[in-house]
């Protein structure tokens, strides 16, 4: 009598779960690599951009720990989220375009290339010591606000798809309810803001035992 073997079944239950979310995710992945592609970009540009970009970058570093030392909370927590919400505003309205696809998976590319730079910028010119000020004051609120912003690119492509299919098909039936796409927004609203809460929080305990150069 045959016998299986425990972890080879283990293991073929786990990749046939991981193929079907992936299958289920396709889009997001595929947004995913996007954003990841603009973050190389980013960085290539920066490794090859002149002094005067990248002084530029440092300018606008130094002014913006100036301004959250003396800022509240509550005010750093306005300004951070509000790069965020402008991301998520302008997908927002690519989402009732029926031919805004484009536009909406050229967004993450952009945000990409912003974090790109700005990191290997900063890294570029302080070097080791810019790695602890990245790790807890810049990633953090941009992995969370950037899985928002792609999770708004998806709503966006169904919602917008969902536009073209109705001027192809000739018909007023919607295959992705606009109430849904309503409510799946403020939800990344919400998070955009949670995030620039914890930035901000972050921002507050650690500022002063981080130091740049």
């Amino acid at each position: 009598m045959l016998r299986t073997n425990p972890r080879k079944m283990s293991g073929r239950r786990y990749a046939r779960y991981l193929a079907h979310h992936a299958r289920k995710n396709n889009v997001l992945i595929m947004l995913a690599v996007i954003f990841i592609a603009g973050v190389a970009a980013g960085t290539f540009m920066a490794q090859n951009a002149g002094g005067e970009a990248t002084s530029a970058v440092f300018r606008i570093v130094n002014e913006f720990i100036e301004n959250r030392r003396n800022t509240v909370i509550l005010r750093n927590v306005i300004y951070t989220s509000l790069s965020s919400l402008a991301f998520v505003a302008v997908l927002f309205v690519c989402g009732f375009c029926a031919i805004s696809q484009p536009a909406v998976v050229l967004l993450p590319f952009l945000r990409g290339i912003g974090f790109g730079f700005s990191s290997a910028a900063l890294y570029m010119n302080y070097g080791v010591s810019a790695a602890g000020f990245l790790a807890l004051l810049m990633v953090p609120d941009m992995l969370i606000s950037t899985i928002a912003i792609l999770l708004c690119c998806r709503e966006s492509l169904r919602l917008s798809g969902s536009f073209l299919n109705m001027m192809r098909k000739n018909t007023k039936e919607e295959d992705y309810p606009v109430k849904i796409y309503i409510a799946r927004y403020v939800a990344a609203v919400v998070l955009c803001v949670i995030s620039a809460f914890l930035e901000s929080v972050l921002y507050f305990a650690f500022a002063n035992y981080l130091v740049l150069g």
